[in-house]
């Protein structure tokens, strides 16, 4: 068993514990997920099984999420989950917001909640943060293409659509939109609705795969790594070169590749690893035992 499979996470539920219960669902070891979703959001969780693991690093899909911002008020963890810490009589207009929006396109140098998994001094920021340590967290760079305000929920509450690169924070994103309308805000929902290809019609329940598994039709709703890693060069090579690869060899290779370019190496049967165009020559990244 090595592919992907694609989780419609719900609420109150960690992204570990998911994968906790597949691991006793498949009655397998190897199994990692692309992208952690917090407790209270919802949608498409990213989940490598077997072989599939090893391409997990190089699943970098920009993602797209659709999400809930409630101004005026401000939580500890910057979402709806936390508790108040202070209030505002401000509530911006749609109008102001647009106008805020757009100081978030394109690079974007972000600093994560104090409530993430981010190390700091290699311990972990929500550790810190629930010990009331004082801390600060360096700010990383992370791509916003798309961040719009599509409807007007209440008075208070305005609905988002954000596509962005992996590792953007949408509780950074209300966090500093509130502070840069001159009030708090807090995410009060979240769902992810597409990662790269794979949209919401591609998902599937946590229950609803348990009952596929349990009738041995859960390997149609699994992804390929070839499927997944479609945005990758592929290179075709023969046996040869396969076996070569496969222990740890690299080929020359003359083609309009990039330096440093991942790339996906596979024969006419089947995906041989992931390696990486160095000069003039294919280096084994990862190998792939399919």
């Amino acid at each position: 068993m090595n592919g992907w499979i694609f989780i419609d996470k719900q609420k109150n539920i960690t992204s570990f514990k998911v994968i906790q219960r597949l691991r006793k669902i498949l009655n397998i070891k190897k199994i990692g997920h692309a992208g952690t979703l917090d407790p209270f959001a919802t949608g498409i969780l990213a989940i490598a099984v077997g072989e599939a693991t090893k391409s997990i690093h190089y699943f970098n899909q920009n993602k797209v999420y659709k999400f809930n911002v409630v101004f005026g008020e401000q939580k500890d963890t910057d979402d709806i989950t936390g508790k108040t810490i202070n209030r505002s009589n401000i509530i911006p207009n749609k109008k102001a917001i647009d106008q805020c929006l757009r100081k978030f396109i394109g690079k974007h140098n972000q600093v994560p909640p104090k409530y993430s998994a981010v190390k700091v001094n290699g311990k972990r920021a929500y550790k810190l943060a629930r010990s009331n340590l004082k801390f600060s967290i360096q700010p990383k760079d992370v791509f916003i293409k798309c961040l719009k305000c599509v409807e007007i929920k209440n008075k208070s509450e305005f609905c988002f659509i954000l596509e962005c690169s992996s590792g953007t924070y949408v509780r950074s994103i209300a966090r500093d939109l509130g502070n840069m309308l001159g009030t708090y805000a807090y995410v009060s929902e979240l769902r992810r609705v597409k990662i790269g290809k794979i949209e919401e019609k591609d998902i599937i329940l946590l229950d609803k795969f348990e009952e596929l598994v349990h009738i041995g039709d859960h390997f149609e709703v699994m992804h390929s790594i070839r499927d997944v890693l479609d945005d990758i060069p592929a290179v075709l090579i023969d046996q040869e070169l396969s076996l070569k690869f496969r222990n740890g060899l690299s080929f020359e290779y003359v083609n309009k590749i990039s330096e440093n370019d991942y790339l996906l190496v596979e024969t006419e049967k089947k995906i041989v690893g992931i390696g990486k165009a160095i000069e003039g020559k294919i280096k084994p990244i990862r190998v792939f035992n399919l």
